[in-house]
C-alpha cells in the first residue's frame, strides 16, 4: 500500500526562483532577437507590396537621363526647343518626387502593420503551442498509458514521486525499442512521464530509478517551463528558415522566382533573418536546456543516493543509441537523452543541441562514483551496443498519421486523433446527429462523463463518446480540458476508469467552475485580458482600415 504523496517538498528543489528569473531574463533577450527579425521581415514584405500596388504613376528614369544627357551634349539645338525639354524634365522629376514620397509614405504605414500582424500571429502561434503541449506530444510519439506490464515501473516511480515531495506524475509507455524517455507537463500537478519499452528492457531497476530521478528533476524545479517557452522561442525565429529550406527542397519551375528568393536570402536583412537569428535562437535554447540537463542529473543522484545506476544507464545509452525515428526535434529539449542521435547539420551540431554529449554527463557523474565508475560504464556500455544488436531499432507507429515529423508540423498540425474533455454538467447533455438542434438526439452524455473532442468551428463541436458514438455537442456546454490525457484512454474501459479513479469528483469541479464565474463576473475581464483584447481590436481596426483605403 502506497502512502499518500506529501504537499510539501522532501527534496527541496531549489531551481524554482531561479528559473522564473531566467525567463524573464530570456524574454529580455527574445525581445533583442525578434525585434529585428519582425523588422527585417517586415521590411521586405512591405517592399514588395509598394513594388506590386503603388497606384502611382512610375516615371521612366533611363528617358529622362537621356533627355538631360542631350540637353548637355547638344548646343546646337534653339532655345525654344530647350526650354520645351525642360519643362517635361520638370514636370517628370515633379512627378517622381510625389512618387517617391507617396511610395515611402505606403511603406513606413505598411511596415507598422505588418509588423504588428507578425507579432499577434507570432504571439498566438506561441501560446497555442507552449501552454498545453502534453497531449499533443503523447499522441505523435503514440505513448500508452503504462498498465499491467509495467507496474513495477509504475510502483517505482510513485516512490521516487514520494520521496521528493511531488505528485504522482502519469507513467506512458512508447512502443519503440529505442531507449529514452521524456518528461512534459506545465506544471507538477499535470506533469507526466513517458518511457519508451526499450528504456523498460534494456535498464535494470536501479537504473531506471535513476532515469526517473532525473525526470521528476526537471518537474520539481519546473525547467519543463522553462525549457518550452525558450525552444519556441528558437522554433519562432527559424519558421523563414525552414520554409527557406522546404522551397528549396521542393523546387521551382520558375527560374526567375528561385532568382528572388535567393536574392533575398543573401541581402543584409535575409542573412539576419535566415541565418543569423536562428542560430542565436539555437544557441540561446542549447545553454538553457543543456545546464538543465547536467543540473537534473546531479538532481537524480541526491534522490536515489545512488550515482552508479544513472551512470550506467547514461552507459547503456551511449552504447545502444536514443534515435527516435518520429520524434518531433521541436521537442528534444524534453527526452532523457537527444532523440535525434549524433545528427550534423547547421543546427543540429553538437554546439546546438539541446542535450550536452553523453560523455560529458558521464564525466561528471563519474566524479561522484569514483575509482569503480570505469568498469561499471564499460560493463553497461558493452550491454547496450548487444541490446541494439539483439532488438534493431523497431518503432510500432509507423503507420501513426503525423509520421512526418518535421518542426513546421508544431505549427500547422493539430489533434486528429482529438482531444480528452470531461463533461460539467448536472443533467445528462444531448448528442446530436447533425450540428443543429432539431436533429437526432443520438445518445445522452452523462455528467462527469470523459469525451473525445475535435477542434473544428461552429455553434457545436464534435465528440466521440467512450463508446465511440459520433455527433454533435452544444458548445454552450461546459467542458473542461484534460491536457494529460489521450484519446486512447477515453475508448479503454480500463483505462478511462483508472483516469476517471484520479479526477477531483464532479461536484470540486462544478464548483470550481461556478467560484470561477462568480469571481469573474462582476469584473468582467480581468486587466491583463482587457489590454491584450483592446490591443489585439485596434490592430485589427487600424490594419483593415488602412488595406481598405490604401489598397482597395
Amino acid at each position: 500500500m502506497l502512502a499518500t504523496p506529501t504537499t510539501q517538498p522532501v527534496l527541496v528543489y531549489n531551481r524554482i526562483a531561479k528559473n522564473r528569473r531566467t525567463t524573464w531574463l530570456l524574454a529580455s533577450l527574445a525581445f533583442l532577437l525578434v525585434v529585428p527579425f519582425i523588422l527585417g521581415i517586415s521590411f521586405i514584405v512591405s517592399l514588395g507590396i509598394v513594388a506590386r500596388v503603388s497606384p502611382h504613376l512610375h516615371v521612366n528614369r533611363s528617358e529622362m537621363q537621356w533627355e538631360a544627357e542631350y540637353l548637355e551634349n547638344n548646343t546646337d539645338i534653339s532655345d525654344e526647343t530647350r526650354a520645351a525639354i525642360q519643362r517635361k524634365l520638370d514636370e517628370q522629376q515633379k512627378k517622381l518626387k510625389g512618387q517617391h514620397a507617396a511610395d515611402s509614405g505606403l511603406f513606413t504605414e505598411l511596415m507598422v502593420v505588418v509588423s504588428a500582424g507578425l507579432l499577434v500571429v507570432g504571439g498566438i502561434l506561441f501560446w497555442g503551442v507552449a501552454s498545453s503541449p502534453t497531449s499533443k506530444l503523447l499522441v505523435q510519439v503514440g505513448a500508452q498509458p503504462a498498465g499491467e506490464r509495467e507496474i513495477e515501473a509504475r510502483r517505482l516511480l510513485e516512490n521516487l514521486a514520494i520521496g521528493a515531495g511531488l505528485p504522482w506524475p502519469k507513467l506512458y509507455v512508447i512502443e519503440t525499442s529505442a531507449p529514452n524517455a521524456f518528461t512534459a507537463g506545465m506544471d507538477p500537478h499535470h506533469a507526466v512521464v513517458a518511457v519508451t519499452r526499450g528504456a523498460l528492457k534494456l535498464f535494470d531497476k536501479r537504473e531506471l530509478e535513476g532515469v526517473f530521478a532525473h525526470e521528476l528533476s526537471h518537474i520539481g524545479n519546473h525547467d519543463i517551463q522553462l525549457n518550452t517557452i525558450v525552444a519556441m522561442i528558437a522554433l519562432f525565429l527559424r519558421v523563414p528558415y525552414l520554409l527557406f529550406k522546404r522551397e528549396l527542397r521542393q523546387g521551382s519551375t520558375r527560374p526567375s522566382r528561385r532568382l528572388g528568393i535567393w536574392e533575398i536570402a543573401l541581402s543584409p536583412i535575409g542573412i539576419y533573418i535566415l541565418f543569423i537569428a536562428p542560430i542565436l535562437g539555437a544557441l540561446l535554447r542549447a545553454a538553457v536546456s543543456r545546464e538543465r540537463e547536467f543540473l537534473a542529473d546531479a538532481d537524480g543522484v541526491l534522490l536515489t543516493r545512488y550515482p552508479e545506476g544513472l551512470l550506467r544507464a547514461l552507459g547503456k545509452i551511449a552504447g545502444a543509441g536514443s534515435l527516435m525515428t518520429k520524434a518531433n526535434p521541436a521537442y528534444a529539449h524534453l527526452y532523457f537523452a537527444n532523440p535525434g542521435g549524433a545528427t550534423q547539420g547547421w543546427f543540429t551540431g553538437n554546439l546546438m543541441a539541446t542535450h550536452p554529449p553523453l560523455s560529458d554527463r558521464i564525466e561528471r557523474l563519474s566524479e561522484f562514483q569514483g575509482p569503480t565508475a570505469t568498469a561499471a560504464l564499460k560493463e553497461a556500455i558493452e550491454q547496450g551496443k548487444d541490446f541494439t544488436e539483439q532488438h534493431p531499432i523497431v518503432e510500432v507507429m509507423e503507420l501513426y498519421p503525423l509520421a512526418a515529423q518535421d518542426e513546421l508540423a508544431v505549427l500547422n498540425v493539430g489533434n486528429p486523433l482529438g482531444r480528452v474533455y470531461r463533461l460539467l454538467a448536472h443533467s445528462p447533455v444531448p448528442l446530436y446527429d447533425q450540428p443543429t438542434a432539431g436533429s437526432l438526439v443520438q445518445t445522452y452524455v452523462q455528467p462527469g462523463s470523459l469525451i473525445v473532442g475535435f477542434d473544428d468551428p461552429g455553434p457545436y463541436r464534435q465528440v466521440n463518446t467512450p463508446d465511440q458514438t459520433f455527433g454533435y455537442l452544444d458548445r454552450s456546454v461546459k467542458l473542461q480540458l484534460l491536457n494529460d490525457i489521450v484519446p486512447d484512454e477515453v475508448y479503454n474501459p480500463k483505462l478511462r476508469a483508472a483516469a476517471e479513479s484520479i479526477l477531483p469528483p464532479l461536484s470540486v469541479a462544478l464548483a470550481t467552475t461556478v467560484a470561477k464565474k462568480a469571481q469573474t463576473k462582476p469584473q468582467g475581464l480581468t486587466p491583463e485580458q482587457l489590454v491584450v483584447v483592446s490591443v489585439f481590436a485596434l490592430l485589427v481596426f487600424v490594419g483593415m482600415f488602412f488595406l481598405l483605403t490604401k489598397l482597395g
